[in-house]
């Protein structure tokens, strides 16, 4: 990147130095806005300066979303017309020496045509602070053969892995072998665009994306011939790319018209897959693995046409139409169930077939009528219609998948779901008086899944909603709004060997809500704007024992913008959001469904979110010099409690305690993240075309979260043991990378000078 960035910053320099070269050639000829030249009138602007922080800004937090390293930044804007001809061009760039970059250019002749390329870079960086016992390889991570046999024997013991020798011993290999990683990637879309109208009524769109992730991610696996063995945790690479091809064509007529749409999206990965050695075993026998593999997002492809109209109808009546058809397909081979030579290894189902042949589609059609037959009332009917078809052919493996790092062959299928989703919905507007509009609607929806967890099964819902704005005075706006929804089920069934009773995901279950939405607007002077909103809602899952059996939610917030003097402008808001969330659970000691009463658990959980902020803007000379300052702070708080209903958590019943100790439910640390802004930017302007900007910012970020916080490469003196039962060996033999993002609090100096010509 060090190279790249050296080359980047020279082509900066020349093309800086190429448009000021530019504009003084051309100075005589300037006249108003732009510069004249070669039968062309130019104008833009160009931004040359830096950014110097200091301070504790090695987190990832601080430089997730973007590049923050000092030195140099930059932006160039273009923009021309040709003088005797409906031609013109735009071009712009920022920071091109840096990992948020970005490129936009245009060229084209006044309703005609328009090509337009551009290409932009985003950063994500996961941590800073993370590291890796593993060598790697592409996608292969392994451990120096030399200490294969070593490494094992100090993972394994003797000493016992759960004592106080073997988590020291654990420990020190760890971190002997332990080497920094970065985890973060970049994403890279660039793409090219034409537009062509040969005639009025007629359009045509062609254009290409390319979309490139290139870095490391953290994944993790499971070893040791167990699926309940160690976690090892690795820092993969990550290289793939999707390409994207549209067409578009367009016909429109005064009273209606028709548009066609192709998109073909192409998925193409690098890597297949990761491989890794086994910490706690040198070499794999019939009960133990030393290398595992786990498969990477297959290639895949998918072709989506679309077709969609519009027509006027008599009666002031219009209806709009849509109907799209998408082919979703992957045939990439299947991995080998185990790396284990002393297993039998085969990527063959039980047909012979050695790949996916992964086939889907998804139809999707949409038609909304709107009339208007009285001048006071409005009318909207809609309907849409999904569908997702899986063709995928069935594949089964019998007695030949190993889970998880496992040794004990067992028997998996595919499960082919597949569903629909109709909704349909009509909605009425009536204002009876200029100060007051009604509207009230109803909303059907039905949704029927196809062999989910070997069964099918449908879902209803009725929504019926109400609202009203009022505004009685020009400087008032008052509205509310009402929704009620039922959603109820039909053949869902239990299988009481492999499901709790009465325990069904959120997204089907039947459910009761109830929302409600408030507005607030005044402006009783042109220098005063007040708003205020406030929403409640609340989802009751009625029929459910376990999972989650309430949610609600409600948020409150204001705002203000005020100019209490020409050269003065304040504005302030704050929000607040909470959502509280009810659930239960039961634990299952050997996995045994359903279990007891006893060992029930619930949790109910609040997210609460709150951001403020003032800014104020203060022209100390008119058109001249001016500040903005601002500060704003957003606070997130998560707080959990956990409890067993059937017996006192305090004074919990011993026989229960000693043979179920994991069904215990123990209080949870309050999960805390406050970040805190200020910022001053001050412009002054020199001449009319050139100015100087300058900038400060003080950014602070604090977060506190249990489980998070102490993350390290060992973490076994975390996890040593469960609470008043046996040892857990397979946490202290895990692996991590440690990765973190600490706390941080930066000082932020930034300094640019502008000419516009």
């Amino acid at each position: 990147m060090g190279r790249a960035r050296r080359w980047a910053r020279v082509a900066l320099s020349g093309c800086v130095a190429a448009s000021l070269c530019l504009i003084a050639s051309g100075g005589a000829l300037a006249a108003g806005a732009g510069v004249e030249g070669l039968g062309w009138v130019v104008g833009g602007s160009i931004d040359v300066g830096g950014m110097y922080s200091f301070g504790e800004n090695q987190s990832a937090k601080y430089n997730e979303y973007r590049d923050m390293d000092n030195g140099f930044l930059g932006e160039l804007s273009l923009r021309g017309e040709m003088k005797d001809a409906p031609y013109y061009f735009d071009f712009g760039m920022k920071n091109p020496t840096r990992d948020d970059q970005w490129y936009e250019g245009a060229f084209g002749r006044f309703g005609m045509f328009r090509l337009e390329m551009g290409y932009n870079e985003t950063p994500h960086v996961l941590s800073n602070s993370a590291g890796t016992i593993y060598q790697q390889s592409d996608g292969i991570f392994t451990l120096p053969p030399s200490l294969r046999g070593n490494i094992a024997a100090i993972f394994t013991g003797p000493p016992a892995p759960t004592s106080a020798a073997g988590r020291a011993a654990i420990s020190s290999t760890i971190n002997g072998l332990l080497r920094p990683v970065d985890l973060g990637f970049n994403t890279g879309v660039g793409g090219v665009a034409l537009q062509y109208t040969p005639l009025d009524s007629l359009r045509f769109d062609l254009a290409y994306l390319n979309i490139r992730k290139e870095g490391t991610r953290p994944m993790g696996g499971q070893m040791s011939g167990s699926t309940s063995g160690p976690v090892n945790e690795l820092a993969i690479p990550i290289n793939n790319s999707t390409n994207e091809v549209k067409f578009g064509a367009e016909y429109a007529r005064v009273n209606w018209g028709l548009q066609f749409g192709y998109t073909g999206s192409f998925f193409d990965n690098q890597y297949t897959g990761y491989t890794w050695d086994n910490p706690n075993v040198a070499t794999s026998t019939a009960t133990a693995n030393a290398t595992d593999r786990i498969a990477a997002a297959p290639d895949n492809f998918a072709n989506t046409f679309s077709l969609t109209g519009t027509a006027a109808l008599p009666l002031r009546t219009r209806v709009n139409g849509n109907f799209s058809y998408t082919m979703l397909r992957q045939n990439q081979s299947f991995e080998y169930s185990t790396q284990n030579p002393n297993l039998v290894r085969t990527n063959r189902d039980d047909a012979g077939k050695t790949s996916a042949d992964a086939q889907a589609n998804l139809v999707s059609g949409n038609i909304l009528v709107t009339s208007r037959p009285l001048n006071s009332l409005t009318a909207t009917a809609r309907y849409r219609y999904f569908e997702y078809q899986n063709d995928m052919p069935f594949h089964s493996f019998t007695n030949n998948v190993y889970d998880g790092g496992g040794t004990s062959a067992v028997s998996a299928s595919s499960l082919n779901e597949a569903y629909t989703r109709q909704t349909a919905g009509i909605d009425l507007t009536w204002r009876p008086i200029s100060a007051l509009s009604l509207k009230g609607g109803y909303e059907y929806q039905h949704y029927y899944r196809v062999n989910y967890d070997d069964q099918n099964f449908s879902n209803r819902e009725n929504i019926g909603r109400f609202s009203a704005d009022v505004t009685p005075v020009d400087w008032f706006l008052g509205r509310l709004t009402y929704t009620y929804g039922d959603r109820t089920i039909s053949n869902y069934t239990f299988d009481p060997t492999t499901m709790l009773p009465q325990s069904i995901k959120y997204m089907y279950a039947p459910r009761t809500r109830n929302r409600v939405d408030a507005l607030l607007q005044f402006t009783p002077h042109e220098t005063v704007s007040t708003s205020f909103s406030a929403a409640y809602a609340i989802d009751d899952y009625r029929d459910n024992l376990f999972g989650v059996t309430k949610d609600d939610y409600w948020n409150a917030g204001v705002n203000v913008d005020w100019s209490p003097l020409p050269w003065l402008t304040l504005s302030a808001d704050y929000t607040y959001e909470q959502y509280n969330y009810d659930m239960a659970s039961r634990y299952l000691p050997g996995g045994a469904f359903p279990g007891i009463s006893a060992n029930n658990w619930n949790s109910t959980s609040k997210d609460e979110f709150q951001n403020f902020g003032v800014h104020a803007t203060v022209v100390l000379i008119p058109k001249k010099f001016d500040i903005d300052l601002g500060y704003t702070v957003a606070l997130g708080y998560t707080t959990f409690n956990n409890s067993n209903p059937n017996f006192d958590n305090t004074n919990p019943n011993p026989a229960l305690r000693t043979a179920n100790p994991q069904a215990i439910a123990y209080g949870w640390n309050k999960v805390e993240n406050v970040m805190q802004t200020v910022r001053v930017i001050a412009k002054y302007r020199v001449t009319e075309k050139l100015s100087l900007r300058s900038g400060f910012a003080y950014e602070r970020y604090n977060e506190k979260d249990w489980a998070r916080d102490p993350m390290q490469a060992f973490m076994g003196n975390y996890d040593s043991t469960t609470p008043n039962g046996p040892p857990v060996t397979q946490g202290v033999q895990s692996v991590w990378l440690g990765a973190t993002r600490p706390n941080y609090e930066a000082y932020i100096f930034s300094g640019f000078v502008r000419y516009e010509f």
